[in-house]
């Protein structure tokens, strides 16, 4: 390669920052540049056109292993095949959350009963014990959700 463009152009053309393009890089979604004489890095023309697509898949919510797969058929295949790929990456995403906001549903509703059930509550002067109506009233709350379909408590959200 002949010419290229600096780190810092490729970062601004995309809207990234370096410290995004190093991680990357380390991560296997962008290509080690290659170095100018002077030793800087130098990215071909299709680095902006990935990180936009980086950008796009992350903004999905696809963890970067989900990404560094589907750059794979982006590169390889037809746009049909791309499309199919992401397409069920993003069903899978909207299942899970639709799960998660029914399970925050649920939380939320179980707070408004313990609200209520406070306000219903009659004021005290003297401390709270293991007998206070307070204490041993609270609605049952459901567990806390949890992160993962598989109760893992593993997160699928992006993190770079």
């Amino acid at each position: 390669m002949s010419a290229g463009l600096r780190s810092g152009q490729v970062a601004e053309a995309a809207g990234v920052n370096i410290q995004t393009l190093r991680y990357y890089e380390r991560r296997g979604l962008l290509a080690e540049p290659e170095r100018s004489n002077g030793g800087h890095r130098l990215y071909g023309e299709d680095a902006v056109d990935r990180l936009a697509f980086i950008g796009a898949a992350k903004h999905l919510g696809l963890p970067l292993e989900e990404i560094a797969e589907l750059l794979g058929v982006w590169q390889a295949r037809a746009c049909q095949e791309v499309k199919a790929d992401l397409r069920e990456r993003v069903v899978a995403r909207i299942e899970e959350a639709e799960r998660r906001a029914a399970e925050l549903a649920a939380f939320t509703a179980s707070l408004h009963r313990a609200v209520e059930h406070l306000d219903e509550l009659p004021d005290r002067e003297d401390r709270c014990n293991p007998q206070c109506a307070f204490l041993g009233r609270i609605p049952a709350m459901p567990p806390a959700p949890s992160a993962h379909p598989d109760g893992t408590g593993r997160r699928s959200v992006p993190t770079a």
